[in-house]
């Protein structure tokens, strides 16, 4: 039996900036984000070229041309060379010619690497972040809470489309029932200068119709924590997308659950190249047969099925076609018998 609903229009809040990823990045603790203000080399750049790989270490290399420096050797109207991974599994980024980034990198030795784990990403994406670090350089005080409000694409794509969403308010709510409110600029961006200690939670309306939101799906609040003395910065990107998915259970011919992992990927291969390109594939390891899976885009899809053990191939499902905003439940992922 095949149940679909839709989920109701709410927020999206991603803490990293890539799609679900088969990379594993390790994410702070923390009620309050400030890792925007860490790092050894930060800079605003454009991708010039891609050079040649010098080493079998060197998977993806590219030349920047820096127009803005906060930290680091990157000098303004200099040229830098910035190593990367290939993408999807290895945490590589996908740097595109003739795009601007706000790049954050380490330096390895005499390297600049940099990932999709840092919180390198397009100019436009940023446009927050760059306002707190050039307030840094000129010794300012930053926000106490600032961010930027933003809607995901609604298909897949070779170059992604982010938007930032202008005149949308932001609240934020405290345990002693203290509201304040403000609205996002042309850019996208809120900020609120100061706020009196306090767990606050953030909320945003109007959502875009048929967003959804995943903390409200997973049950847990968003919520930014204020009152560390002399510290200011706390960050969130808070993004609407029209989040759906697939839940269910993998049985074999027999009716029994099958222990294993299971991936969800877009059917077109054009798609499912650039979910790879962006991060990696969506999936759920189980021991019960049951899972369940998040997606941020409408479309046709494919999961596969790797049994937990021993060496048999892994199994491909019917094409499943999820719209706009729509949760699939109750999905019975018919598979031959596999020897557990």
């Amino acid at each position: 039996m095949l149940k679909r609903f839709l989920l109701a229009a709410s927020l999206l809040v991603f803490c990293t900036p890539s799609l679900v990823s088969a990379c594993s990045c390790a994410v702070g603790g923390g009620k309050c984000d400030r890792s925007w203000n860490y790092g050894n080399v930060i800079f605003v750049g454009t991708v010039t070229r891609r050079l040649l790989p010098t080493d079998v270490f060197s998977r993806r290399v590219f030349q920047l041309s820096v127009s803005e420096s906060f930290r680091g050797p990157a000098i303004v109207g200099e040229d830098v060379t910035v190593y990367t991974g290939a993408g999807g599994g290895d945490c590589g980024y996908p740097f595109e010619i003739g795009a601007s980034y706000l790049v954050y990198a380490n330096l390895v030795g005499d390297r600049l690497v940099t990932s999709i784990c840092s919180h390198t990403n397009p100019v436009a994406q940023t446009a927050h972040i760059i306002r707190q670090l050039r307030a840094l350089q000129k010794h300012e005080r930053v926000p106490d809470f600032f961010g930027m409000v933003r809607s995901l694409p609604s298909r897949y794509a070779e170059h992604l489309e982010i938007t930032p969403l202008e005149g949308r308010r932001v609240r934020v709510i405290g345990g002693n029932k203290l509201e304040l409110s403000v609205t996002t600029d042309q850019e996208g961006v809120f900020s609120f200068p100061t706020l009196p200690s306090d767990t606050y939670r953030i909320e945003v309306d109007p959502p875009p119709r048929g967003m959804s939101n995943w903390h409200l799906n997973m049950g847990r609040p968003v919520t930014v924590e204020i009152g560390a003395p002399k510290v200011s910065g706390c960050s969130a990107m808070l993004s609407f997308a029209a989040a759906g998915g697939i839940r269910g259970r993998v049985v074999n011919e027999y009716g029994s659950a099958l222990a294993g992992l299971v991936t969800l990927e877009p059917a077109d291969p054009i798609e499912a190249e650039a979910v790879r390109r962006g991060g990696g594939l969506s999936s759920s390891k189980t021991d019960t047969g049951d899972f369940q899976l998040w997606l941020s885009l409408p479309g046709k899809y494919r999961l596969t099925y790797q049994p937990k053990a021993g060496s048999a191939p892994p199994v491909t499902s019917e094409v499943i076609q999820v719209n706009f905003g729509e949760f699939i439940e109750d999905f019975r992922f018919k598979v031959p018998a596999v020897r557990q």
